[in-house]
């Protein structure tokens, strides 16, 4: 066991819950800027609300990387978080592209879409701890 999980038994739920809260407030704000996109509003790309994606998103990888060191896991042995982390960077690069890089509206919506679904897929992976995800 870990010495630090065995002397700090609060770390891993205190560590897990600012993972999850951050992976929500992180989705919900993606979903908010995607769809204002889509609609083509300008208020998605102020900096503002890109700040505020990066000052969820640093706080939600930092407790991330920290489950992963305080639980020892490595993504070749625990296969569900080694696919989760590539799909990790298809969202991001998905999430890009449906925010800012795409060339028309409907490349925007679809790379939305399947930003959605990607991020969908990874959470079923983390909740089941399985790499089929919703469908272990």
């Amino acid at each position: 066991m870990n010495t630090w999980l065995a002397t700090h038994p609060w770390l891993y739920p205190a560590l897990l819950h600012l993972h999850r809260a951050c992976v929500t407030a992180s989705i919900v704000l993606f979903v908010a800027r995607g769809l204002g996109v889509t609609a083509l509003q300008t208020w998605p790309m102020q900096a503002r609300w890109r700040w505020l994606s990066v000052a969820i998103d640093v706080p939600l990888l930092t407790a991330g990387v920290g489950l992963w060191m305080l639980l020892a896991y490595h993504p070749l042995q625990q296969t569900w978080l080694g696919v989760k982390l590539v799909l990790l960077v298809f969202y991001i690069v998905l999430g890009s592209f449906a925010l800012k890089r795409g060339r028309t509206r409907v490349q925007r919506l679809l790379f939305f879409a399947a930003a959605l679904a990607v991020v969908l897929l990874m959470v079923g992976i983390a909740l089941a701890r399985h790499p089929a995800g919703w469908w272990a």
